[in-house]
């Protein structure tokens, strides 16, 4: 769905350096959040050539309070981002303070790397307001840390409709970024904690002991500020999928080579899958374990989706859980109490000893987009496997025919959304997969993988005939080009089929 956007205050933060820097109550941030943005233009506006004197601390002058008290009063609509990606460090820093024999050792700053600029969108503002912010916005010099340098500028625009990465605040729980937001009071509360900052102190001595620790002068001032959810406003209704978390997967260098191996997926994805249910203990919702309350399994989505795949851009491995569209708040929170502290798994590989990884804190991401470098053609990263359940008694079935029939049992939601009937038997599938192709503009590539397609699937019955194969796909206006996270093919929930974007240089 595309919102048509109006008339609207825009705020647009670049990074000379391409670099973010900041953490929100301990815990790395991706992106600036509102509230950050109305703090920079309080210190900008009280600490800047324009400030005035109020006892014995620079405040802001009048017209400039009056701005920044109108973003205030009018929260924010929607945040434009660019593409993003966080350094994960796991080293640790050991530094000299008070004392040259015993070290301290602390976190490195959180770093992430970002492509482009910041906008922030505020309602349509009158005219004076507008004048005076983008008389502050030269003045704004860092965003997060000190050494998160920014250039900012202000102005009016026209409506414009969203584009694929606007993220728009959304009631409720759901998929996105929960942010800061300055509420009314925000800017006193922050000229208060200044002011007490700013007292003369005692001359005392320093703290006794080994170190010296770090001292905060203000801490992590949260008053007058409100909590909003933004996220994608561009995303077709009935995607399997509304977030995706992702944690970190660590391990030793031997295991990681193994989980990085195509063969190894699923068997790690099923590690996670009975790791988290251990976590979670009794009454694991359905959705977690694929049943339903009398035993029998799930159909038609519905299913945690987990997956074990490389890091975008970089070297590494993540884990990746995809939560279904409808699932209830209270089972959402089961799970997240689940991953609110380090999971330990196990990789079983036939014929070899376990190999055992830990799982780091999950990042909330919404499902649809995704891919920070999307594709029109998406291609399998562990190979998807199908039922060779042989074809119709008249015409032809190929594997083809059956990865889009694949798509379209992914996609079910959406085409019952929009009027396609749904059936079953071998006149249904034919019908489906036509109606994927023409009306849908779906394009699929296959190729067969060689040797045993029982390594790409977690359990298969007696008597069941099934074939790997790997698959070049084309969601047509399914969905914006390769944006989406989205798994095909019979263990598409435990670490098989999933679909990445084709990088540029392999097209």
């Amino acid at each position: 769905m595309t919102t048509d956007v109006g008339p609207t205050l825009r705020i647009i933060v670049a990074f000379p350096q391409g670099l973010y820097s900041g953490a929100e109550l301990g815990r790395a941030e991706e992106l600036p959040s509102p509230a950050r943005v109305h703090e920079a233009f309080t210190a900008a506006a009280a600490g800047g050539p324009t400030a005035t004197v109020k006892g014995r601390v620079l405040v802001a002058r009048d017209d400039h309070r009056l701005a920044i008290e109108w973003l205030e009063d009018n929260e924010p609509v929607a945040i434009i981002p660019p593409r993003v990606k966080m350094a994960r460090r796991h080293a640790r820093r050991f530094r000299w303070r008070a004392s040259p024999v015993s070290l301290a050792d602390t976190d490195f700053e959180p770093k992430c790397a970002v492509d482009g600029p910041i906008v922030f969108l505020w309602p349509e503002a009158p005219e004076e307001i507008v004048r005076a912010l983008a008389e502050i916005a030269p003045e704004v010099t860092h965003l997060g840390r000190a050494d998160s340098v920014v250039i900012a500028r202000v102005d009016a625009v026209p409506g414009e409709p969203d584009r694929p990465e606007t993220l728009r605040v959304a009631p409720g729980r759901g998929p996105g970024s929960v942010m800061r937001v300055a509420a009314r009071g925000r800017l006193e509360e922050l000229e208060r904690a200044h002011g007490q900052a700013s007292k003369a102190g005692s001359h005392g001595t320093g703290p006794l002991g080994k170190q010296a620790p770090d001292q905060h002068v203000t801490g992590g001032n949260q008053s007058e500020v409100v909590l909003r959810r933004f996220a994608p406003s561009i995303a077709p209704l009935g995607w399997p999928f509304a977030e995706v978390w992702e944690l970190s997967v660590d391990a030793r260098a031997s295991d990681a080579a193994v989980l990085a191996e195509r063969g190894n997926r699923v068997a790690a994805a099923v590690g996670i899958h009975r790791a988290l249910i251990a976590a979670i203990g009794s009454d694991v919702p359905s959705f977690v374990t694929g049943r339903g309350t009398s035993g029998e399994p799930l159909r038609d989505g519905g299913h945690l989706a987990v997956h074990v795949t490389e890091v975008e851009e970089g070297d590494g491995l993540v884990a990746l859980l995809g939560l279904p569209t409808e699932i209830g708040a209270a089972e959402r929170e089961r799970l997240a109490g689940a991953v609110a502290r380090p999971l330990r798994a196990r990789c079983r590989v036939p014929r070899g000893r376990d190999h055992w990884f830990s799982l780091g804190p999950a990042t909330q991401r919404a499902a649809m987009p995704f891919w920070r470098a999307p594709s029109p053609i998406l291609r399998t990263d562990v190979p998807l496997v199908l039922e060779a359940t042989g074809g119709p008694r008249r015409g032809r079935w190929t594997l083809e025919d059956a990865v889009t029939c694949s798509v379209g049992y992914a996609m079910r939601a959406i085409l019952e959304q929009a009027g396609f009937e749904w059936g079953a038997g071998w006149a249904f599938r034919r019908r489906m997969v036509e109606s994927l192709r023409e009306d849908r503009n779906v394009v699929v590539r296959v190729q067969r993988v060689r040797g045993a397609a029982s390594q790409f699937v977690h359990r298969v019955c007696a008597g069941d005939l099934v074939v790997a194969v790997d698959a070049d796909v084309e969601l047509g206006n399914l969905a914006h080009a390769g944006s989406g996270f989205l798994a095909l093919g019979r263990a598409r929930h435990l670490g098989g089929g999933l679909l990445r974007p084709l990088p540029p240089t392999s097209r």
